[in-house]
C-alpha cells in the first residue's frame, strides 16, 4: 500500500482527532499530548508533501516530548506537600490509639489524604483513644498533632 504523500497531513489531523477521543475517555493528560503534537508534522506535511513519512514521525516523538515537558512545568504551580497540609489542617478524625506529647497515636481519617486515612498523631496534652480530634499543625512527612475537637455551642435567645 503506497502512502499518497499529497495527503498525509490529512492522516495526521485523523490521528490528533483520535488522540482527543481517547483523553475523552481517560483521566490524563497523556493523549492530549499526543494529538496536540500531530499537528505539528500535519502542518509540515501540508507546506510540504514531500517529506518524508520517517522525518514526520520523528518530529511527531519530539514534539511529544517538548509538549509533555512544557505542560509538567507549566501545571506545577505550588508543591504537593503544601496541598497536602491544606487539606490536611482542620480535618476531624478518631483517635485508635492514645497520643500525648511524647508518645505517637493513630488518627483515623474519614477522608483518605494523600492515599492514608491512618496517620501518626501527636498531642500537647493526653488524649484518650475514641476521642474525636482536629489537626492543627503537620509535625513530619506522617506525623500531625492534633487537640481536642471544639465544638461551637450557639446560644438562642428567646
Amino acid at each position: 500500500m503506497l502512502i499518497d504523500l499529497q495527503t498525509i497531513w490529512l492522516m495526521w489531523i485523523v490521528i490528533g482527532g483520535i488522540l482527543l477521543l481517547v483523553e475523552l475517555f481517560t483521566t490524563t493528560f497523556f493523549a492530549l499530548w499526543m494529538a496536540v503534537a500531530a499537528l505539528i508534522p500535519a502542518a509540515i506535511s501540508f507546506f510540504d508533501p514531500n517529506v518524508s513519512l520517517e522525518f514526520q514521525i520523528i518530529i511527531w516523538i519530539m514534539a511529544m516530548f517538548l509538549c509533555a515537558f512544557l505542560w509538567m512545568r507549566l501545571s506545577k504551580r505550588d508543591t504537593p506537600l503544601e496541598n497536602i497540609d491544606k487539606e490536611l489542617i482542620g480535618q476531624i478524625g478518631i483517635l485508635a490509639k492514645k497520643c500525648d506529647a511524647q508518645n505517637k497515636g493513630v488518627l483515623l481519617l474519614q477522608k483518605p489524604i494523600d492515599g492514608l486515612s491512618q496517620w501518626e498523631c501527636l498531642s500537647e496534652e493526653p488524649i484518650a483513644a475514641e476521642t474525636r480530634v482536629i489537626v492543627t499543625q503537620r509535625v513530619g512527612q506522617r506525623l500531625l498533632r492534633v487537640d481536642y475537637e471544639k465544638k461551637q455551642v450557639s446560644r438562642v435567645r428567646c
